[in-house]
């Protein structure tokens, strides 16, 4: 997977090149088994985005998920350019709660491209990945599904990529879907959390 062509943007000679980085990940109970290999993935994009772009200020963010009914629905920490802090955050995180199959996706991602303090201008790259093993609810009233939040990333020029814990054919679906409606990429990961390439 190139990273790196994620990161590319113009910048003036002058100007030093913004990278923003959003996680929004699955914290739900069937990402148990997952989880480890989840943080040990995410840690691994953060710091190859870190090494092949090392003139950027880079800022990076999470939202943790589960579901209605749950200890939380989301929790957010905001884009920040302390990532040892963040990756000491994103440790924190254990899987529980969640109940049936679907979660609170359309919730974490609205709250992940609009809720961020993302930084505005052309000079900036803009990026999400959303992590996780199981699709959507698409039955709650009150939530902006992902096609409509997925339009609204297009127009603030932030890129999603679907990186999929597991192997759930329905979430492979979505997850294919979101990364292709999102301009970014479809990336599985095997449950150690798997490498990287450059």
């Amino acid at each position: 997977i190139l990273l790196a062509c994620f990161v590319t943007s113009t910048v003036p000679a002058h100007a030093r090149p913004v990278v923003e980085v959003a996680f929004v990940l699955d914290t739900t109970g069937s990402m148990a088994s997952l989880i480890e290999g989840a943080k040990r993935k995410i840690w691994s994009i953060a710091t190859t985005i870190i090494d092949e772009n090392p003139g950027a200020e880079i800022r990076m963010g999470l939202v943790a998920y589960r579901d209605i009914g749950d200890e939380y629905v989301t929790r957010r920490v905001d884009l920040t350019t302390d990532i040892q802090d963040l990756y000491a955050r994103l440790l924190e995180f254990r899987a529980r709660g969640g109940g049936d199959w679907p979660e609170s996706v359309n919730e974490a991602l609205h709250e992940g491209i609009t809720k961020l303090a993302w930084t505005q201008g052309p000079e900036v790259s803009r990026i999400v990945f959303l992590v996780g093993d199981a699709p959507p609810h698409m039955d709650y009233a009150q939530d902006v599904k992902y096609p409509e939040v997925l339009r609204i990333a297009r127009e603030r020029d932030i890129i999603v990529n679907g990186v999929q814990a597991g192997e759930a054919r329905d979430t492979m679906r979505i997850w294919r879907e979101i990364a292709q409606m999102g301009n970014g990429q479809y990336i599985p990961i095997p449950q150690d959390g798997g490498k990287i390439v450059v």
